[in-house]
């Protein structure tokens, strides 16, 4: 039936890179609304941060590049930015303009320039570094792998 093995984390390559992704577009909707729904700046970081270590987490189940991980979480930080952009846009108090006529008098990179603050820099490193941390090879004794990604030792 089974080999016997647990699967709490995919090992797959493609499994890993998509369920890394999942995570990071959930991080990402969290930290849009945190940040730019209820305007709770700090509690936002903890999702960066917790949120490039999942993704981290998962690409090193599957032996995956650190690099990798951390431009995911790149890749996070973006698509929590274009999400909050978007919730702005939707939930713009009395408008009379339609949502696409609004996404068009107010492109993306307008509307960032303004957000883009201490905080939203705080954010990319965390989700970057986080990720890259979490998806690194251990180092010490006892914790080498061999190029499938088990344990040795």
């Amino acid at each position: 039936m089974g080999s016997g093995r647990g699967r709490s984390l995919p090992t797959s390559r493609w499994a890993a890179l998509f369920v890394a992704a999942g995570i990071g577009l959930l991080a990402a909707a969290c930290w849009a609304v945190l940040r730019g729904i209820l305007e709770l700046g700090a509690t936002s970081l903890v999702v960066s941060g917790l949120g490039g270590w999942a993704i981290g987490r998962t690409l090193r189940q599957a032996n995956l590049p650190a690099l990798l991980a951390a431009a995911m979480g790149v890749a996070a930080w973006l698509s929590g930015l274009i999400i909050a952009w978007l919730l702005a846009m939707a939930l713009l108090p009395a408008s009379s303009r339609t949502f696409m006529e609004r996404l068009e008098s107010t492109p993306f990179l307008d509307w960032l320039s303004p957000q883009l603050g201490l905080l939203e820099i705080t954010g990319l490193f965390l989700y970057a570094v986080a990720a890259g941390y979490a998806a690194r090879a251990s180092a010490g004794p006892g914790s080498s792998r061999d190029p499938a990604g088990r344990r040795s030792g």
